[in-house]
């Protein structure tokens, strides 16, 4: 079955998804318990979870270029983009910071906590993009091109060459729409439409 230029994403997404919580649930435990199989798991595991990362971000941004959004969807999908970024800078950082340590500190923990949090909420959004939105599905009309070459027999050459000009095109996007200040603006978005607290009525005050 060929695999298409917007599919190598969700396929390679779930690795630091679940190995990150792992590594840093297995050095907590390692920490508590003084456990030095818990810890050499959590080194090796945070190691997988970088390099897992970086072929999720990699893969994301040739997604990107493949998909039709626009609105609410593309403002999704920036921050969805974005933040995927840092979890892999933090992932990344962890990885050659635990690689010196047999033991982590509070402050590695700390990273890593913020780092699953992340995560999580990207994963969510990346979620809403194809199940609410249908990005990057070809029936709901989530996908730009219906004639990108597949990673199949023939056209092997052609999908490389493909997927190298969609990474280049997403960096450039990237780098762009945060220079305008688009970093995040599905959070900014939800951050404005939070009602105000009313503050409660005083006595000779309407309600």
């Amino acid at each position: 079955m060929a695999i298409r230029l917007q599919e190598m994403h969700p396929a390679l997404v779930h690795l630091p998804i679940a190995l990150l919580p792992l590594a840093v649930g297995a050095d907590v435990l390692g920490i508590m318990t003084d456990n030095d199989s818990l810890l050499s798991f959590g080194q090796k595991a945070i190691a997988v979870a970088a390099v897992g990362a970086v072929g999720s971000a990699v893969t994301g941004l040739i997604a990107g270029e493949e998909v039709n959004v626009e609105g609410a969807s593309e403002d999704m999908l920036i921050t969805h983009r974005n933040l995927n970024f840092v979890a892999t800078l933090v992932a990344g950082g962890m990885a050659l910071w635990r690689f010196k340590h047999r033991k982590p500190n509070a402050a590695y923990l700390g990273v890593g906590a913020v780092g699953v949090g992340v995560l999580a909420y990207t994963a969510y959004l990346g979620g809403k993009l194809v199940y609410d939105v249908g990005v990057g599905v070809k029936p709901a009309k989530g996908v730009y091109r219906s004639d990108a070459p597949a990673l199949e027999s023939g056209q092997v050459g052609s999908f490389v060459k493909t997927a190298g000009t969609d990474l280049v095109h997403g960096v450039q996007h990237m780098a762009q729409e945060v220079a305008k200040g688009r970093f995040i603006p599905t959070l900014i978005a939800g951050l404005r439409k939070r009602p105000k607290a009313s503050l409660p009525a005083t006595a000779g005050t309407p309600a």
